[in-house]
């Protein structure tokens, strides 16, 4: 008998899945792009400068998904803990510092890739 016939005889065997299957990003989003890579960073980070940033609404800041969620990082900030908001509808506690030091800390990651990106050009 020919292995092609054999090999149709055989029923596909199917194997259950262990549990939910989560979406893993590479790394948090930049909360201007939602990339976890910018491929504009001096665009990102003009935006990040001009607009008004404070902690996420559906993860109170921490970029983290609700439990249960298929996601890793929350959807609503893709991980940063930042999304922008108008100036006269910010949260009643203002912006809080700990939005503050994340916000600080991309503009400074997002210029070292601009100078890199210009030293480099």
């Amino acid at each position: 008998m020919p292995a092609s016939v054999v090999l149709a005889l055989v029923a596909p065997v199917s194997v259950p899945l262990p549990g939910p299957v989560r979406l893993v990003r590479s790394g948090r989003g930049c909360p201007a792009c939602l990339d976890s890579y910018c491929f504009n960073p001096a665009e990102c980070l003009h935006f990040l400068m001009v607009n008004v940033w404070a902690d996420c609404d559906q993860c109170d800041g921490s970029g983290w998904s609700e439990e249960g969620s298929l996601s890793l990082f929350c959807e609503g900030c893709a991980g940063s803990g930042l999304v922008e908001y108008w100036p006269y509808s910010l949260p009643a506690g203002g912006v809080s510092d700990r939005a503050k030091a994340r916000h600080a800390g991309h503009v400074v990651r997002l210029r070292t890739r601009v100078a890199s990106v210009a030293v480099a050009a």
